[in-house]
Order: C-alpha cells, then sequence, then structure tokens
C-alpha cells in the first residue's frame, strides 16, 4: 500500500509540435553571377497574421465556483527553518507546475498571497530541502500550515482555518499507518511465493485484505462525512470496479458462466466516479495516471476500438475547457507519435472529430491546419487503405503501373543506394524476397528511387541483379507527389500490400516485414488458399 500521491516526473510537449508534416528540403541560395554582384531576389512574403489568430474562443466551461470561494492567503510556518525560499506548485496530469515562490522570514513564515483564488487541486509546498508535503487548494485558501518538523511531516503537522485540509491529513496520517502495518506481510508474501510455501502465501494474502477492507471501509466512512470536499471528488475517481468471483458471474444464454463479465464490468464502469464537469481533477495525479490505464491497458488494442473509446472519453471531457484541451493535447500527441502500426488511425480519428472540425479553441490557425493536413496525409497510408497507385519508369524508360502488378502480395519500398541503412536492408530484403519466390510465393517488390541521380541508381540495380520491379520518377514533381502519398520522409520506407492493393503493413525493416508478410501468408492459406 503506497502513499495517495507521488511527486509526477515532469514530461513537457507543445501542441504546437503535434503532426507536423516534415520540412521540405531548404531551396538553394542563387548563385552569383561572374561579376561577383549578388543576383536579383524578390522580398519575402510578409507572414499572414491570421495564421496566428486562435482558431476560436474558449467556450467557458468551467466548474461553479463557490460564493464560499477564498483568495488565495496561505500561511506555512516551520519550526526549523528561518530561512531559504518555499516553492508552491501544483499538479497539472503528469507534470508539476510551480504557481509561486516565498521566503522564510525570520520567524519561520513564509506567506502566498494573491488578490484571487489560487486554481483548485493538489499542491504541493516544497522546502528549501527539496522535502515537500501537499494540502488542497479548494474553496478555502485563507489558512495556516504548522510544519514543527521537517523529517516527520505527516504525522508532526498542524492546519488551523481549513476543515478540509484538517480532514485531509487525518486521510494521509491513517493511510500512512496502514502502509506501515501491511509492509511487513508484503514482504512475507513475497518471500513465502519465492519458496513455494502456500501456507504462508495463504496468511499473508488474508492479513493483507483484512487491512485493505479498512482501507476500504474509511474511504468509504470518509466520502460520506464529507461529501463536498474535493478529496472526497478525488477518491471517487481512485475508486474501481468490484471483480466478482467466476461462480458468481451471470450466465450465457447456453447456461455456460460468461467469463468476460468482469471485464466489461470494469470497463463500463471505470469512469463511475469521475466528475467531467470539474477540471481541478486535472491539478490532481489521478485523472493522468487513470487515463493512461485506460488507453494502455483497458481499451483493446485495435485501432479501430481504441478510436471509438478515444473518442468518447473526448466528447466526456468536453463538459470542461481544461479537462477537453488536455485530453485532446495528450491523445492527440500519443498517437501521432506511436510506434505501433496502425494507431496513427487513431490519430485521424482524433484530428476529423475535434481539430478538423474546429473545436481546439486553443490552437493557432497554423497549428491546427498542420495537425488536419498531417491527418489528411496519413490517411492515405492507414492500414486496411487502399494503396494510391503510381505510374513510374522503369530503368529502361517503361512506364509500371503499381495497380496492375499481377501479384498476391506487393513490397513497396522507397529506398536509395546511397542510404546507409537501404545498403544493409535492401541487400536483406533481395535474400527474402528471393526465398519467397523459390518457395512459390507469389510476390512482388516496386522499389522506388527516392532520388534522382539515375546513372548511380542504374548502375547499383545493374551490379546487384535485381529481379524486381525497379523504379523512379520522371523528375522532382513526380517523385516528391509519390512521397507525399506515402509518407515519405527517410529511407529505406517500407509498405506491404495484399492483392487488391490494400496496405496490410506499413513502416516495415526486414525483422518486422518477415514477420508481418509470414504471417499473413499462413493466415491465407489456412483460409483456404492464397487471397
Amino acid at each position: 500500500m503506497k502513499h495517495l500521491f507521488l511527486a509526477a516526473t515532469a514530461v513537457f510537449f507543445s501542441v504546437a509540435l503535434l503532426a507536423q508534416t516534415p520540412a521540405p528540403k531548404p531551396t538553394p541560395a542563387p548563385a552569383k553571377p561572374a561579376d561577383g554582384k549578388p543576383a536579383d531576389t524578390k522580398p519575402a512574403k510578409p507572414r499572414d497574421p491570421a495564421l496566428d489568430k486562435p482558431v476560436g474562443v474558449a467556450p467557458g466551461r468551467h466548474y461553479p465556483v463557490s460564493a464560499k470561494q477564498q483568495n488565495l492567503n496561505l500561511t506555512v510556518h516551520f519550526r526549523q527553518l528561518q530561512k531559504g525560499e518555499v516553492l508552491l506548485a501544483h499538479y497539472y496530469a503528469n507534470q508539476n507546475r510551480v504557481l509561486d515562490t516565498a521566503d522564510i522570514d525570520a520567524n519561520g513564515n513564509a506567506v502566498f498571497q494573491a488578490d484571487s483564488a489560487a486554481p483548485g487541486g493538489i499542491y504541493i509546498v516544497v522546502m528549501p530541502s527539496k522535502r515537500h508535503f501537499e494540502i488542497i487548494l479548494a474553496e478555502e485558501q485563507k489558512f495556516k500550515v504548522d510544519v514543527s518538523d521537517t523529517n516527520k511531516i505527516i504525522e508532526t503537522i498542524k492546519v488551523e482555518g481549513s476543515k478540509e485540509n484538517i480532514a485531509f491529513y487525518e486521510h494521509q496520517r491513517f493511510m500512512n499507518e496502514q502502509g506501515q502495518k501491511v509492509e511487513p506481510y508484503r514482504t512475507l508474501l513475497d518471500k513465502a511465493k519465492a519458496t513455494g510455501n502456500k501456507d504462508s502465501v495463504e496468511l499473508m494474502t488474508k492479513k493483507i485484505t483484512a487491512i485493505d477492507s479498512v482501507v476500504k471501509k474509511y474511504k468509504t466512512d470518509y466520502q460520506a462525512k464529507y461529501p463536498d470536499f474535493f478529496m472526497t471528488k478525488v477518491l471517487k475517481l481512485m475508486e474501481e470496479p468490484i471483480a466478482v468471483p467466476l461462480a458468481q458471474c451471470p450466465k450465457k444464454p447456453d447456461g455456460t458462466i460468461d467469463s468476460s463479465y468482469n471485464y466489461w464490468n470494469y470497463r463500463n464502469h471505470y469512469w463511475d466516479g469521475m466528475d467531467w464537469r470539474d477540471e481541478r481533477l486535472l491539478r490532481t495525479p489521478v485523472y493522468y495516471n487513470k487515463m493512461k490505464f485506460w488507453v494502455e491497458k483497458v481499451v483493446p488494442q485495435h485501432p479501430d476500438t481504441l478510436a471509438a473509446q478515444m473518442n468518447w472519453l473526448i466528447n466526456q471531457t468536453a463538459q470542461s475547457d481544461e479537462l477537453y484541451r488536455y485530453t485532446v493535447s495528450y491523445l492527440t500527441y500519443y498517437f501521432e507519435s506511436s510506434k505501433i502500426m496502425g494507431f496513427d488511425a487513431v490519430f485521424v480519428s482524433i484530428v476529423e472529430n475535434n481539430h478538423a472540425l474546429r473545436k481546439c479553441w486553443w490552437l493557432t490557425e497554423e497549428n491546427n491546419k498542420k495537425i488536419v493536413d498531417r491527418a489528411k496525409q496519413l490517411k492515405f497510408t492507414l492500414i486496411g487503405a487502399q494503396a494510391v497507385n503510381l505510374f513510374l519508369q522503369d530503368s529502361s524508360g517503361k512506364t509500371v503501373e503499381l495497380g496492375k502488378i499481377q501479384a498476391d502480395y506487393t513490397i513497396l519500398v522507397f529506398w536509395d543506394p546511397t542510404c546507409s541503412h537501404c545498403k544493409v536492408e535492401i541487400p536483406e530484403l533481395k535474400v527474402y524476397y528471393d526465398s519467397l519466390r523459390a518457395a512459390g510465393v507469389s510476390v512482388e517488390v516496386y522499389a522506388i528511387y527516392s532520388e534522382l541521380d539515375y546513372p548511380t541508381w542504374k548502375k547499383y540495380i545493374k551490379e546487384h541483379k535485381h529481379t524486381w520491379k525497379d523504379v523512379s520518377g520522371r523528375d522532382a514533381q513526380e517523385l516528391g507527389t509519390a512521397k507525399y502519398y506515402y509518407d515519405v520522409f527517410s529511407t529505406p520506407t517500407l509498405y506491404v500490400l495484399d492483392k487488391a492493393k490494400k496496405i496490410i503493413g506499413k513502416r516495415l525493416d526486414p525483422k518486422g516485414l518477415r514477420t508481418v508478410l509470414d504471417r499473413r501468408i499462413e493466415m491465407d492459406k489456412k483460409a483456404g488458399g492464397q487471397q
């Protein structure tokens, strides 16, 4: 049983950096003429000020401010300190943000004052030694905290003028005491498991369960006793659906026990304790951790399911400006930058349902357009999408149409013989390609030269005796168009297409290619023959 709140590791990202398309190569500066005089250049176009305008205005969806709301007037008294700087920070999802600083005076007081209330949430008071403790700033913000022993803060801290923080530290002391009780049993349980002592495992499990029951009852009683406290909302958000013993699960129509009941019950009621109107929950570590676990562990990791559930989650947060802004920003970045094949479809779905509909009021027109344009580009190469047809020339000048290649599987690759990665991966691809052909697999490679140095390209394919379809763009525009549709910003970039020329794999290295294609070939064989 761990301390309720742990200092979050700060992880910063900028929405402005989300999903930008690769920058084009810089245009070379104009060469100077033979007489040495600088060449005439056109003046740069002035930047369109409309690009810096926000997409919209925040709708103003905030948790209602209580008539009892106090302006910030917090005094922290340290009996052991007479100097040094104290920080007042708050959680913001997985970050810590500093709100203010105060110097400790000769009497040991650090005072934080403002003409308005601080945003509600769980705050961290950081001492000069970097040790810290937590307080709640909600309605009551005019109070005093007395720290008599900086080495035993939870045990000795006293609060005057804030009923919520008095109750909060009663809670913290109780949790600390229970944690100390359960820790020895956890250690003994680990040892018993390691040695295979079943009796000890059963005994330690019972003792831990008994303490856990006491903690659960305390939390339930706390919420009943303090229904209007912010901490009660935090505790409700931390709650999770209780699993039902398998024998007690409902039965399916055929009379057998529904073994999936607990999963669906957990998933369907996972967010029951969340007040979607209250952005103050974002200023705790709980919302972020709960959302992250939902995204990574609770929702099945399939793009279609993830897209539906992420949009559901975002729609819930639309009841609060700040929750909506954070959740959209986090999920947009998470799925656009994911290395898991197919997850870019979730990014596209989020953008189509939010950015493209101009709901992201905090973004400038320019940044919103970059994100929308990025989603439009990625849509061409989503798993299951019909591959964009290409009409490129082989080394003899003959046009080779991608869509007319007769093969059950087509490997499409952008490459360059001078690229260091290509020097390793293209020969590996040839070995794999030759082995598939020798095994009777209907496969072809459509290899697109990613540059315009045709002599180098022709020399390489001749020396290495390529038997697949080597093609290139006729000029920079044709090549650039192909790169755009297939999102090429480095080489090699590799896709796998099925017989209908739909994308079944993307951005694979040789090992990943073997995994994806071998599995697909085997799956098609089991289905009754190759496509």
